[in-house]
């Protein structure tokens, strides 16, 4: 499992220490990692009226939500378990849909500067049947 400082320098080289480096979730992060996986790129949005982080690995897709009070809700998705990604850049944020075989995980307000890396990382992830990013 990689280490906060191995996250930190990660985030540093997507130029998104700033932004994520300082919250709760991702210094939750280590423990939700496994042996030698790889952090390749983490974007964050709303969904179902809560602050998210979608971390992609090299192993799969983790959607993790730490809220005010309770436990870290994690949600694990493998790579062939993901049919489909969509978005759609606005002026400041963009939307990011990642549809599963069982159901529709929809972010709102992601970073734009923070959706080429995770996409890029995302389709390398699924294979050469994912479809590039724009």
């Amino acid at each position: 499992m990689p280490s906060m400082h191995e996250i930190k320098a990660r985030l540093r080289e997507l130029g998104l220490e700033n932004e994520f480096g300082y919250r709760k979730e991702v210094r939750r992060l280590p423990e939700c990692l496994h042996a030698r996986e790889a952090f390749r790129a983490i974007t964050s949005g709303l969904h179902e009226g809560a602050r998210w982080f979608v971390v992609a690995t090299d192993r799969r897709v983790l959607l993790a939500a730490k809220p005010t009070m309770g436990d870290l809700r994690l949600v694990e998705l493998e790579p062939v378990e993901i049919r489909d990604v969509t978005h759609k850049k606005g002026l400041l944020f963009a939307t990011l849909t990642i549809t599963t075989n069982q159901r529709e995980y929809t972010f709102s307000n992601v970073l734009k500067k923070s959706l080429p890396s995770f996409l890029t990382a995302l389709s390398e992830i699924r294979g050469p049947d994912a479809t590039a990013p724009e």
